[in-house]
């Protein structure tokens, strides 16, 4: 059904039409008025009429009446009804009754513009006049007037009034449409600007019209600049939704792209999110596993525990290890993180997080964890007598003195020899001499106390340090093991064999307050014990001076060949087990003294004793760079303790550079022949040396247990493994395993492998077999120097 428009649609039509309505009320109400006016005023003139009529008609009339001039009277009073205000009039004989005359003219009555704009009623009023003639009531004159001129005289006012304010609105009307179409112009215009808005068009080819009024001016400025405006914002936000569009389908690639777990939590912890990498992992399908409570995939207590409803507002893990099962039951490391989010008001909403997958990484560390405490079980402990070996001896020593001597709590320390041992080895085989040696090590097991400490440092040397014990019950308790070693015997095929020992005893702090001083002092000891005749105890005498004055004239001789030029390099290749070719060579230090040369390892403790290491170290290694071709790969030898000299590597640095510059291939080989001291200054050391293209090796790898620290921290090149192992690995199980492990440990760091002290075909195959490529022994050459 269509709606009639009461009002025009355009802007002008509505403003003239509202216009020329007020010009219609404002004259219809003038036009009232006067019509209000002139019908009282035309009243007013009718009655004042009426009055004169009747005092001006009764004289004539009574003087008519009293002669009886009927004719005169009827001639004279329809001059009178001729007046059209007069509705009617008659005379009435009042002595007789009769009616002397009567006209009945136009009775019409008041309209109800007359009784509204006048205020009259519907009935005409009745005019009386009593006639008298000398003082008596002759007759009676009474007139009713007539609202016929009253109602013609208000429709003239009214007509003529509507065809005046006809004419004045159109007039008006057309004036005002006129105008206000020149006015309003300038807006046409805009309003097809605000259509073209509407449908989008942010460049409308509409020219705007200039117009002198300052708010058509600046409505057009408001709608150019708010298209401008508007364009800028639309380009703005096209490229947004454009960026927007390309960072979600390269974030829903990522996501979908990535390796590790991406999830989100409710706040009740149900699964409402998971990226493709869950399935992939853990072979649960996404579509089945969301809406499932994420609890229900973990295993361990805590975790199943910290992912409850009411723990999860808490929850924010970094780099959590933690397990999940698998569709096939298998169970998987994980890398946690996860935090709790909440919404712009604080409320929690739910746990978004990844999980990375580190299920190689924990079992390779197991296993890692496993060969380690294999790998140093077997090398603090000796394989044959299950006891200590010299290299836990050495730093286990020096713990105990650190704690006991600072609460003045005297340590002892025997050294065991049995005597004769090579006699037995020779005589019977060394089957039958290992048996004496795990005899003695049961013996001493049986008598060492609680807290004391045993080892087997050498072949038949073994120590025990006595805690919290003087000289005297240090003695004693020797002479029971001397006593219980002596009473031993040992069958033979035929008969059996009594056992002997020497004993060396002695004291720190009184025969020194540190680990290398006590073993020199009962070194000493049982030097004495075996000099004076074997199958005795010695304590250690005053006579320790002469063993000290033994060091010192082995110092001044080191001194001497170092300022002589007596201490030469000596090289050893290191060979590639497929091709037998030397990839490099080890230099090693020579002393020459009257003609004899003197391998380092009998004067490299002297040096280590009086801090010669520095200078032995760069003497050789200065040499070595002269005396080899440049295209000859080196192995530097550079004792760990030379690196407490702040000066060192700078001096090291300036031989090495030029070298280094050439392009010459230079490890640094690091010997564990003490405990590694991994601290700050070390690991800048090793960066320099690295800097400027040197390679670095770790020496005798497995003899203790100090340097696996140094293996993770510094990832060395190569990883030489100790001689000893090697040697025996052929006739013990237990060397060729610790081989293998050092060879698996080193492959899993990335680092090759060197083994040492290759002696015979035999081991160089076993090697081959074990998967290491390089080693070197007098299989390959001894130790030469360059003539």
């Amino acid at each position: 059904m269509m709606r009639l428009r009461l009002f025009p649609r355009t802007l002008r039509a509505r403003i003239a039409a509202s216009f020329s309505i007020l010009l219609l009320l404002t004259a219809a109400v003038v036009t009232l008025a006067f019509a209000r006016q002139a019908a009282h005023t035309h009243l007013e003139a009718q009655q004042q009429l009426a009055q004169n009529l009747m005092v001006f008609v009764e004289p004539a009339v009574r003087g008519m009446v009293a002669n009886y001039d009927v004719t005169g009277l009827d001639n004279y009073m329809q001059k009178i009804a001729a007046d059209p205000a007069i509705a009617s009039i008659r005379i009435v004989d009042e002595s007789g009754g009769s009616l002397l005359y009567q006209h009945q003219g136009d009775m019409e009555p008041a309209s109800g513009m007359s009784r509204i704009l006048a205020g009259v009623s519907g009935a005409s009023p009745l005019l009386k006049s009593e006639i008298t003639v000398n003082g008596v009531r002759v007759g009676r004159l009474e007139a009713l007037l007539s609202y016929a001129p009253l109602n013609q005289s208000i429709r003239h006012v009214i007509i003529v009034g509507s065809a005046l304010t006809a004419i004045v609105l159109a007039v008006a009307f057309l004036l005002a449409y006129l105008l206000l179409t020149r006015f309003t112009a300038p807006l046409r215009p805009l309003m097809e600007w605000a259509r073209e808005f509407a449908h989008g068009n942010w460049h409308p080819r509409v020219k705007l019209i200039e117009s002198g009024s300052r708010e058509i001016q600046e409505l057009n400025q408001a709608f150019t600049d708010g298209s401008a405006t508007m364009r800028h914002y639309i380009q703005s936000l096209e490229e947004t939704r454009e960026l927007l569009e390309y960072s979600e389908t390269r974030l829903r690639k990522l996501v979908n792209s990535m390796h590790e777990i991406l999830f989100e939590l409710d706040a009740d912890g149900r699964i409402i999110f998971l990226n493709p990498a869950w399935q992939a992992l853990t072979g649960f399908a996404a579509e089945e596993s969301l809406g499932k409570s994420f609890s229900d995939f973990l295993l361990g207590e805590d975790a199943i525990r910290d992912f409850e409803a009411n723990a999860l507002p808490r929850l924010h893990e970094k780099n959590r290890e933690i397990s999940l099962r698998s569709a096939n039951g298998k169970h998987l490391w994980m890398s946690l993180d996860a935090d709790a989010q909440t919404d712009s008001a604080g409320n929690f909403t739910g746990i978004i997080g990844t999980f990375s997958d580190i299920t190689r990484s924990v079992e390779l560390n197991h296993l890692l964890s496993r060969y380690q405490d294999e790998l140093y079980h077997l090398s603090v402990t000796d394989p044959l007598t299950g006891l200590y070996n010299r290299r836990h001896f050495d730093s286990q020593l020096e713990v105990i003195l650190s704690d006991h001597l600072p609460k003045n709590m005297p340590v002892c320390l025997l050294l065991i020899d049995l005597d004769g041992f090579k006699f037995i080895n020779d005589t019977y085989g060394h089957p039958f001499g290992d048996e004496v040696l795990r005899t003695t090590a049961q013996l001493l097991k049986q008598q060492v106390r609680r807290n004391d400490y045993i080892a087997r440092l050498a072949g038949d040397e073994f120590a025990m340090v006595l805690k919290n014990t003087d000289i005297e019950n240090a003695t004693r308790i020797a002479q029971k093991l001397h006593d219980c070693i002596g009473d031993t015997r040992i069958p033979l095929p035929v008969g059996h064999m009594q056992l002997q020992s020497s004993m060396g005893v002695a004291e720190a702090p009184t025969h020194g307050a540190n680990a290398q001083d006590l073993v020199s002092a009962a070194d000493v000891a049982l030097y004495h014990s075996k000099r004076g005749g074997r199958n005795r105890i010695e304590v250690l005498s005053p006579d320790i001076s002469r063993a000290v004055m033994s060091i010192f004239s082995q110092g001044f001789q080191l001194r001497n060949a170092i300022e002589q030029g007596h201490i030469h390099p000596a090289f050893q290749p290191i060979c590639n087990l497929k091709n037998g070719v030397p990839m490099a060579y080890e230099v090693l230090a020579r002393m020459r003294v009257n003609g004899l040369v003197i391998q380092a390892k009998d004067f490299i403790t002297v040096a280590e004793e009086l801090g010669l290491t520095r200078e032995v170290d760069l003497h050789v290694i200065g040499q070595a760079l002269l005396l080899t071709p440049s295209e000859h790969a080196l192995f530097l030898n550079v004792d760990i303790s030379s690196f407490n000299d702040k000066e060192f590597v700078q001096d090291l640095s300036k031989l090495l550079k030029p070298a280094c510059a050439d392009g010459r291939s230079i490890t640094i080989e690091i010997t564990e022949r003490e405990t590694i001291p991994l601290c700050d200054s070390l690991h800048q050391d090793i960066q320099t040396l690295r800097a400027l293209g040197c390679k670095l090796a770790l020496d005798d790898f497995g003899s203790g247990y100090s340097t696996y620290n140094f293996l993770n921290q510094f990832r060395p090149d190569y990883l030489k493994i100790e001689g000893s192992f090697v040697r025996g690995m052929m006739q013990n199980e237990a060397d060729r395993k610790i081989v293998t492990h050092i060879h698996e440990l080193a492959s899993s760091f990335g680092m090759q492998t060197i083994a040492e002290s290759v002696e015979d075909a035999a081991t160089e195959h076993a090697l081959q077999e074990i998967g290491i490529c390089n080693a070197q022994g007098l299989f390959y050459g001894a130790p030469r120097l360059v003539s």
